[in-house]
């Protein structure tokens, strides 16, 4: 898996200078992107990911620079065992300034959705981002936008993570996606990958490796699929 994870993001510096942009992705695998829905439009997505769990996500345009929404995990829900449901995590992102051409734009706030809910302690084994800020820029070519931010997820603990990742878009048909995660104590940062195929404008699936360059945890394959909609 070190060697696929070197691969493809050797992939995404490589073929840098044969596309054009547009618009921001306003999520890439796990990291949010200072992007946001248009008012009046909405969006819906699927994550598969291991042991047949689904995570579900709806979320809206409520004004021209707030998004809200909610997420909703179910482990095992595909298979024979018995599903496992987590409670809804509420979402809520704030784009005040949608940036310029030498500053970037930047959007801040919350989502409580985890990954790997355990219902004994009532936490996910991996919190969500919590209380966010992220920062967006399109820099050294076109098309290829980089991604700075941190949140905190633990106020008990008062720790700051950070997070970085790279999109890259490649003639509004596919992107390639790279991020680094869950930055703070080096054994937990997590390395993810892969690539978002746009089948129309507003139908896309996401194909994406988590945790990729870990010693001590398996990898994770997942399948996403993202549609927008107009009201």
């Amino acid at each position: 898996m070190r060697k696929l994870a070197v691969v493809i993001f050797s992939m995404l510096i490589f073929i840098v200078g044969v596309a054009n942009s547009k618009e921001s992705a306003i999520d890439l695998i796990d990291v949010p992107t200072a992007g946001i829905l248009d008012y009046g439009s909405y969006n819906v997505n699927f994550r598969l990911f291991s042991n047949g769990g689904v995570l579900s996500r709806l979320n809206f345009g409520v004004f021209k620079v707030v998004n809200l929404g909610f997420a909703w995990e179910v482990q095992k829900l595909i298979g024979d065992q018995d599903p496992s449901v987590a409670p809804p995590a509420l979402y809520l992102k704030v784009r005040p300034f949608s940036g310029t051409m030498s500053m970037p734009s930047f959007a801040f706030g919350y989502d409580g959705q985890g990954y790997f809910y355990n219902s004994s302690s009532d936490e996910f084994a991996q919190k969500g981002k919590g209380v966010f800020i992220v920062f967006t820029k399109e820099m050294f070519f076109p098309g290829l936008e980089m991604n700075f931010g941190a949140n905190i997820n633990d106020f008990k603990k008062s720790e700051v993570d950070a997070f970085t990742a790279a999109s890259f878009n490649i003639e509004e048909k596919f992107m390639l996606i790279a991020e680094y995660d869950n930055i703070h104590y080096s054994p937990e940062n997590r390395f993810n990958a892969g690539l978002r195929l746009a089948i129309t404008d507003d139908l896309s699936i996401d194909l994406a490796g988590r945790d990729l360059i870990s010693k001590d945890r398996s990898s994770e394959r997942i399948l996403k699929i993202n549609y927008v909609g107009r009201f």
